[in-house]
């Protein structure tokens, strides 16, 4: 019937796997199986927000590494943490693993994450072919798991109230509200990514 059709015009139907013509309507249309009446949900288009989500959390976690996450006051000394000042104390009070399990989830899986969704683009609109597209597909899913920054924050949060009363002032500082807006951007950039279209899975 539908000997002309481009496979990528084509949905399949999980729950009894017919194949229905992609209709040409608003992107986020979902329609009805015509056999089972299940909800089809037709991919969504390749936005480029994705991209320039991850570049802005790249920025910002550049930002991140320079300015501090809470300052506090203690008997006229002034102390002060950045991002990757916390995995530096930790392997001077020798908690290896917990530095290690630190940098990994915090620093270096999210920021894998963003490069990946960059790379991505990269090769899907140019001929550029720096990795294949399974090892951007793995490793997109992988780092897109392992990444934990909003539990730092909470941890934050929970040792700034905890250091009120302890110490003569705290404070979050400039970092703290960087990282707010590094983790919007991080998240954003996953949810707009639509691996679909990218990994044809």
């Amino acid at each position: 019937m539908y000997t002309n059709l481009n496979t990528n015009d084509i949905v399949e139907c999980y729950s009894c796997g017919l194949f229905l013509k992609k209709v040409d309507r608003d992107k986020n249309y979902i329609s009805k199986c015509p056999r089972c009446n299940t909800k089809v949900q037709i991919e969504k288009e390749h936005s480029f927000d994705s991209l320039f989500y991850a570049i802005s959390s790249l920025l910002l976690f550049v930002m991140l590494s320079i300015y501090p996450l809470i300052s506090l006051s203690l008997n006229d000394i002034q102390l002060s943490a950045t991002l990757l000042g916390t995995v530096s104390i930790l392997l001077e009070q020798n908690f290896f693993i917990v530095a290690l399990i630190v940098f990994f989830t915090i620093i270096l899986a999210p920021v894998l994450n963003s490069l990946i969704i960059i790379f991505a683009f990269i090769q899907m609109h140019t001929k550029i072919r720096i990795f294949t597209d399974t090892l951007l597909h793995d490793g997109f899913h992988f780092f897109k798991h392992w990444g934990f920054v909003e539990v730092f924050v909470i941890s934050i949060i929970v040792t700034y109230i905890k250091l009120i009363g302890m110490v003569s002032s705290t404070k979050f500082d400039i970092g703290f509200y960087v990282m707010l807006a590094y983790i919007f951007c991080f998240y954003m950039s996953n949810v707009k990514f639509e691996g679909k279209n990218v990994f044809g899975e």
